[in-house]
């Protein structure tokens, strides 16, 4: 029998530790921000539309927040460079730098942030993503 949401889980006995949709959202978060770029994307927003109203707390919290943080750091990946480049001359090396750096430098913090998500998942614990994630449902 699983143990609860709220029961530390036996990482050495148990084949998938944590509920395995918090645990498939992060892992799409991660996905999306390494190997498969927009698909693993449309796989969370779909996770989330057909579980969005699951029982546990913990299943409703890690997809609403792989789902909001992938929207919002997306936006953010995208966005602000382009601004940057509108703004600054395509042609000053400057440019180029500030915006590579800010570009990985955020997306550094995404993974890093994805990566704990999915610890506290695994964990059965719920998680806000800094700044980009909603409030969380429930408070633990």
């Amino acid at each position: 029998m699983p143990p609860s949401d709220t029961e530390q889980p036996n990482l050495l006995r148990e084949n998938m530790p944590g509920p395995r949709l918090a645990v498939l959202a992060e892992a799409l978060f991660l996905a999306n921000l390494m190997i498969l770029p927009g698909v693993a994307f449309l796989a969370i927003a779909l996770v989330w539309h057909r579980h969005r109203n699951h029982p546990s707390p913990i299943v409703r919290n890690h997809l609403e927040q792989a789902l909001f943080a992938s929207l919002w750091g997306g936006a953010i990946l995208i966005g602000v460079p382009l601004a940057g480049f509108l703004i600054g001359d395509v042609n000053d090396p400057t440019t180029w730098v500030v915006t590579i750096l800010f570009f990985v430098c955020f997306h550094a913090s995404l993974i890093i942030g994805g990566v704990i998500g999915l610890n506290r998942a695994i964990l059965r614990k719920p998680w806000r993503f800094p700044v980009l994630g909603p409030d969380r449902e429930h408070h633990g």
